[in-house]
């Protein structure tokens, strides 16, 4: 079982640049329970690269550092379903790590200033994380036996929960302005939240925070992100396909297209891409074109991705969406999300799921 939820890797998953020293810093852990031998791998998590690869020897394990700036990175420890997850973040001063098997989300972290600002974010929030993880379990639980009408239930729980997530981040942040803690979370919130409170939190930040890499980036993604209605006018484009070359929007005019926005292992994104090649295959000689976008930093996993979930349509990758490129440019917060445009270029329906998406295609071709 995966002893994570979203709500706290997203926190850690894009943040950008600190400053940090050259030398080598030392991980140290205590993780009670395991046996010697359980493998521990050390990513970092902006990167999205294995670092180093480890075994716990008497509880315990550790990891050199050579530290160029402040990153977030991932303990992993076990494989497989078993595998637990701890997020940190790499500063410029050691880390001791201490925990039990089971309990390794919720391990003791001690580094650096950002780490303990998390810290004591995190743990104002552990009832909240608490429930998430228990309706996680019975969710598994409920997916292995093919109790449909308790995924559902349990599903709805858990968007609630997560909803009062970043209602509490939100607040976090308008009483932390002069945090830059508070700018790299609002980052990470900005799925969740609606462009007129991203506006007026960080309009709140200090003159200080403001000139964080991480506020930089939100105030980006301010100034691209639209509101975009049916009947408007697509957004036109450039990005690497994974055949190497470059795609431009424009080419395709002429035909119908089907932009779809996905996440390589989001599971409703795996089911609506079984879907969308049951219509490609069905409709791609009757005019119809299929555009996958998707925020992977690394080509080759996006590669490997498209091929897994037979993707035989343009895949592209957009490794500054989440920072405010064409998902901004499109409103995107969340994924699975689509839009089906005219042969003029007009946006004729958004997030077409399921049977709506072969229905409403069948009707036009």
């Amino acid at each position: 079982m995966r002893k994570f939820t979203f709500l706290t890797l997203c926190f850690f998953v894009s943040l950008c640049s600190c400053s940090g020293t050259n030398g080598p810093l030392k991980i140290t852990a205590d993780i009670q329970g395991y046996p010697d031998g359980t493998m521990v791998v050390l990513r970092n998590l902006e990167t999205n690269k294995i670092l180093d690869t480890t075994y716990i020897k008497k509880y315990k394990f550790d990891f050199d550092v050579l530290n160029t700036k402040a990153a977030p990175h991932g303990i992993f420890i076990g494989k497989g379903r078993e595998t637990e997850y701890l997020a940190l973040f790499v500063e410029n001063v050691d880390i001791t790590i201490s925990g039990k098997k089971g309990e390794v989300k919720y391990a003791s972290v001690k580094g650096g200033e950002i780490q303990s600002q998390h810290n004591r974010y995190f743990n104002s929030r552990l009832s909240l994380e608490l429930q998430l993880d228990s309706l996680t379990n019975v969710l598994m639980g409920a997916m292995q036996v093919q109790d449909m009408e308790k995924v559902q239930a349990i599903s709805e729980r858990q968007r609630n929960l997560i909803q009062e997530g970043f209602v509490f981040g939100a607040k976090y942040i308008k009483e932390n302005s002069d945090q830059i803690y508070s700018a790299f979370t609002l980052k990470n919130l900005i799925g969740g939240l609606q462009k007129s409170e991203v506006c007026s939190l960080y309009d709140n930040l200090s003159p200080e925070v403001k000139d964080s890499e991480y506020a930089k980036t939100i105030l980006k993604w301010l100034e691209l992100n639209k509101d975009v209605k049916i009947g408007d006018v697509a957004e036109g484009f450039t990005l690497p396909d994974i055949k190497g070359g470059k795609v431009c929007f424009k080419d395709f005019q002429g035909r119908y297209i089907l932009l779809e926005f996905w996440k390589p292992g989001c599971p409703g994104c795996v089911r609506e891409n079984e879907n969308i090649l049951k219509v490609y295959n069905k409709y791609k000689e009757k005019n119809l074109e299929v555009i996958s976008i998707a925020n992977v930093k690394n080509m080759d996993n996006l590669i490997k991705a498209s091929d897994k979930y037979f993707i035989k349509w343009c895949s592209l990758q957009d490794i500054d969406s989440k920072d405010g490129n064409v998902a901004a440019r499109y409103n995107v917060t969340v994924v699975p999300s689509n839009f089906l445009i005219d042969p003029s270029g007009r946006i004729i329906a958004k997030d077409l799921k399921g049977d709506e998406l072969e229905k409403t295609l069948k009707g036009l071709l």
